[in-house]
């Protein structure tokens, strides 16, 4: 058999054993989903200690009830469907207003007040120790009384709901609510000479980035990102700005961003970027993405004290994000650079084909951390260098290219 083919069939081996064990079924109790139960408002105060919450077992573990299936079913949320199914598990409205009875303190008196129970209205004078029921309230406190609260708006059910910043290289459309601080870590190691036979770079030099990004109002965010020396020591400071959002009613999400990268930690060769992530569900267990990137002054990779002219390059990256689990998601991507005179194409140097790969992702039952593991032949991880292969290093940028690494990303506060 040949190397090549053996390259492919571990490729195929590696990826199906990670997957087979970030999917697998877990049959343990976990403390952390009952704490999501019991920090829902409605939740019943007698069950949030309770592992029969979701587990046949009252002790926990082992087999899940109705309940505790319908919860994984929901990527363990606490859903306005999940309590009208299951009344039993949660307080209505009423109820939850009925724990404390609606009491109004008399104006000029300190011993009187009126106090509404179950839709009767009772006037108590502590003073002569007299309790005596009153008339009916007039039609327009009725009136007032009858126009239900304002309540936050449920997630729509049948939106995707991605939990990191990036699907293997490509930026989501996830929403940065105000006030949160998001870490965002990526891990490659590109420069394998014999793929199979170094566990798809595992062996070689690796390339980490680092970067955060911080929700200044609901729908705008800022950001920094650095790479390392190999590719230039770029620092990416960027905003965005969510201006659709499907969890909001929009047909699909919509975020742009605007970068300014320069190399040599920010000395030189500077980068200007636009890129524009179209984010659409395919119920809530699947999204596909289409980013369109436009970087002026781009450059390929150069030792980072040197000068280098710049080219305005066009980018087209397509992408999948697939839950097999409500915490496990499969993901893969292609980004290419649309004109020729971006690509450097000077022999065997040169960007050949797109950026592509494929990974899976992990997300904590909280959803604000995730583990992807991901194999690709791309080398950077910012805006500009995100469609530029292992070409540009005088290395393989086909299938026999791709190479292990892995995201991080957590939300901080």
């Amino acid at each position: 058999m040949s190397r090549i083919s053996s390259s492919k069939l571990l490729i195929v081996f590696f990826a199906v054993v990670m997957i087979g064990v970030l999917t697998v079924e877990t049959v343990k109790a976990r403390p952390e989903y009952l704490k999501l139960f019991a920090a829902d408002p409605l939740s019943r105060p007698e069950l949030r200690n309770k592992c029969s919450v979701c587990h046949v077992n009252p002790a926990g573990g082992g087999e899940r009830n109705a309940f505790g299936k319908a919860f994984a079913a929901a990527g363990f949320e606490i859903t306005a469907e999940l309590r009208k199914q299951f009344p039993d598990r949660f307080l209505s409205e009423n109820e939850k207003q009925g724990d404390k009875p609606n009491v109004t303190f008399t104006q000029g008196s300190d011993s009187e007040a009126v106090v509404e129970i179950n839709g009767k209205r009772y006037a108590i004078n502590t003073k002569d120790k007299t309790v005596n029921e009153l008339a009916p309230a007039p039609a327009q406190e009725k009136v007032a009384a009858a126009v239900p609260p304002v309540q936050q708006k449920e997630d729509r059910p049948n939106v995707y709901r991605p939990v990191d910043v990036r699907l293997i290289n490509l930026p989501t459309a996830i929403p940065i609510p105000k006030g949160s601080l998001w870490s965002d870590f990526t891990h490659r190691f590109p420069f394998a000479s014999r793929d199979a036979e170094e566990l798809f770079g595992l062996d070689s030099l690796a390339i980490p980035s680092f970067g955060f990004l911080y929700g200044v109002t609901d729908r705008i965010h800022v950001g920094a990102y650095r790479s390392s020396s190999d590719l230039g020591r770029p620092i990416l400071l960027y905003a965005g700005a969510s201006l659709l959002d499907e969890q909001k009613g929009a047909p699909l999400s919509l975020m742009a961003r605007v970068g300014l990268e320069g190399r040599d930690n920010f000395k030189r060769n500077f980068t200007t970027s636009f890129e524009f992530t179209f984010a659409r569900s395919i119920t809530r267990r699947a999204q596909i993405y289409v980013v369109p990137t436009f970087s002026v002054g781009d450059r390929p990779f150069v030792e980072p004290e040197n000068n280098a002219p710049g080219e305005t390059a066009i980018a087209l990256g397509i992408g999948a994000a697939v839950n097999v689990r409500p915490s496990v998601a499969l993901m893969a991507e292609a980004n290419y650079r649309l004109n020729e005179e971006s690509r450097y194409l000077n022999g065997p140097l040169g960007i050949h084909r797109p950026v592509f790969g494929f990974g899976v992702q992990k997300a904590s039952a909280s959803r604000r951390h995730a583990f992807s593991l991901v194999f690709s032949n791309g080398v950077g991880t910012t805006i500009a260098q995100r469609s530029m292969t292992k070409g540009l290093f005088f290395r393989d940028d086909g299938f026999n290219g791709l190479t292990i690494g892995f995201n991080l990303s957590r939300r901080l506060f």
